[in-house]
């Protein structure tokens, strides 16, 4: 039996998203390429001028009491050297406030020149079948129903990949390595929530990991006009992106008052978001509520990469 004329269209569309990915790729690796070749340029530049500004004072200051024929040596000895102290003060350089400035110029250059891939590749980055988003399942269903032949319809290959990343571990190390990668650059999420009367409203808020994976606590102000939509128990976010344009979002996300005070996740805080604590008497930190974060299963994106990690409850969402 042939595959129906709908599930040949999201075939179609799914080999459409695979090529605007790969160019995504494809622009992500230049940019990557081309701003470590100018970092190195930079760094050799450097290098050059330095141990040109010290040859030439050499010259400079030898060339009435030595012959060319004696100044030669020293002057190649003295270059080398110079070039050695050279790339280390050009990697101090980049470390500075002009370096950076530089590097980032040069990134946005970068961005700018590869945009069109990009942002190709950031508008088929989800991709929605019957409201959920499979885009964590398209290379396997790609492959057992173009390469193997082995299902004949979109829905039974989705099914069977669904299951084997479930009981594959490599599929969840995989995914959960990127979560932590992301979750060890930033503290700040954008959460998403509605209302009574379903009204919408995003809020950023920073937020700390405990030692259960998944599990993240943030607090708010007992006033705070989120907590109504708080205690409805179930919101959706997204971490802020870090340097390498890389998020982790859920709408699987359950959220309850957490037995705990401030002061008892305080040394989270501390630890990683310090600065959260800045301005905070003790007064405020008593009144302040915690909330417990609990995701069931999370996407991690970044420019080129994605991934979907499931995380096992006992008492799963529905």
């Amino acid at each position: 039996m042939a595959l129906s004329p709908d599930d040949l269209q999201l075939i179609r569309d799914m080999k459409q998203r695979e090529f605007n990915l790969k160019k995504r790729q494809r622009a992500s690796n230049a940019i990557y390429v081309e701003a470590r070749r100018y970092r190195f340029l930079l760094i050799l530049l450097t290098a050059l001028l330095f141990a040109a500004v010290l040859d030439a004072i050499l010259i400079l200051v030898e060339r009435d009491e030595v012959s060319w024929s004696e100044l030669w040596r020293p002057t190649i000895v003295i270059f080398v050297v110079a070039m050695a102290v050279g790339i280390l003060a050009g990697n101090g350089l980049m470390r500075t406030s002009l370096g950076r400035k530089l590097l980032a110029n040069k990134d946005r250059k970068l961005n700018f020149k590869y945009s069109g891939d990009l942002h190709a590749g950031r508008r088929w980055q989800q991709f929605y079948y019957r409201g959920e988003d499979i885009s964590a399942y398209i290379g396997q269903i790609l492959y057992l129903v173009e390469s193997e032949h082995r299902f004949e319809s979109v829905d039974a290959a989705l099914a069977f990949a669904k299951e084997h990343s479930r009981q594959n571990p490599a599929f969840q190390e995989r995914g959960l390595e990127l979560f932590n990668k992301v979750l060890d650059q930033t503290n700040l999420l954008v959460i998403a929530s509605t209302d009574a009367d379903g009204r919408p409203s995003n809020r950023f808020m920073r937020f700390v990991k405990t030692d259960r994976p998944g599990v993240w606590f943030m607090t708010t102000a007992p006033d705070a006009p989120k907590v109504h939509e708080f205690d409805q128990g179930r919101l959706a976010l997204i971490t802020a992106p870090t340097e390498s344009g890389a998020t982790v979002s859920s709408n699987r996300v359950r959220v309850r008052r957490a037995e705990l005070t401030f002061p008892e996740v305080a040394d989270l805080y501390r630890a990683q978001a310090p600065r959260y604590l800045e301005g905070m008497t003790e007064e405020d930190q008593q009144c302040e509520l915690v909330y417990e974060l609990t995701l069931e299963s999370a996407k991690v994106s970044n420019w080129v990469d994605q991934a979907l990690v499931v995380f096992d409850r006992v008492d799963s969402v529905d």
